[in-house]
């Protein structure tokens, strides 16, 4: 039987003296909108359809950007259009950098324009299994047939005009089986919130802040670094070298050749280069 939040309340009983220690209020303080919250937090049950999306209980939603920022916005454009097929509100997506792993994400590459060529659909089924999911979720919880439910911004709508959260489906929509890939139903382009539209680039305020963090500013214990001298000349390969006195250098560690591909040059093979 469903309890009321009124029936789930937990009233506690404190004295004086207490309440001061667990509040680090003095006897001399101010307190300006103090609220005593009587009630335990909710837990959070997340539901992770995928491997690119969490939406946790409180309905704050987290995206995986599983490619790196090269000043193109990339880390922004493939977490909003996974947002867009979900009908998530923007401002409460946080964005997540994916470790490196090609086992789950595939090709983590950020090179050749090819990202959202490469991971337009991947990430617009991403969303749209969410969606749909959260739309099952709400029909069972209101005893509805799905057809009655649509996700919008946020929440799903019942055709006679109630809403529930995000967050408060997670439970039930984590027990859902994912829809067949062919069954999900993609938005029209006409229907399209962020997809095609202007966006603010996600990083820009820690950008302009100076608190991003760059490759550069990466420091791991035992950490080495590498120079690359490449050939002047396309096609070139090392005709000879010798690293007698670089590795007298302190610090020098090795000096080795990555050999040339030959000619033509190839797009993601060495060019011949000493490192």
């Amino acid at each position: 039987m469903k309890t009321t939040a009124i029936e789930d309340s937990i009233i506690k009983k404190i004295d004086r003296r207490t309440f001061l220690k667990a509040t680090g209020i003095t006897a001399t303080g101010i307190v300006l909108g103090l609220q005593y919250a009587c009630s335990p937090a909710k837990a959070n049950v997340p539901f992770s359809p995928n491997v690119y999306l969490t939406i946790n209980s409180d309905s704050s939603i987290l995206i995986v950007a599983h490619r790196q920022e090269m000043g193109t916005g990339i880390r922004t454009g493939l977490p909003m259009i996974v947002a867009d097929e979900l009908e998530a509100d923007w401002k409460r997506v946080k964005l997540v950098q994916a470790v490196g792993d090609e086992k789950i994400y595939g090709n983590q590459n950020t090179d050749g324009s090819f990202s959202v060529r490469m991971f337009f659909e991947p990430m617009r089924l991403a969303g749209a299994t969410a969606r749909m999911m959260l739309e099952q979720a709400a029909a069972s919880t209101w005893s509805v047939d799905v057809s009655e439910c649509k996700a919008l911004n946020h929440e799903v709508v019942h055709s006679s005009g109630k809403k529930i959260g995000f967050g408060d489906l997670t439970e039930a929509a984590s027990k859902l089986s994912p829809p067949a890939e062919n069954t999900v139903v993609l938005k029209k382009k006409s229907d399209w919130k962020y997809i095609g539209k202007h966006m603010n680039l996600y990083d820009v305020p820690d950008i302009v802040k100076g608190t991003a963090v760059y490759g550069l500013d990466v420091v791991k214990p035992g950490m080495k670094h590498a120079v690359i001298l490449r050939c002047p000349a396309a096609g070139g390969k090392v005709k000879s070298f010798s690293d007698a006195e670089s590795k007298k250098i302190p610090g020098v560690v090795k000096i080795y050749e990555m050999p040339a591909s030959g000619f033509p040059a190839g797009f993601d093979v060495p060019q011949g280069v000493l490192l």
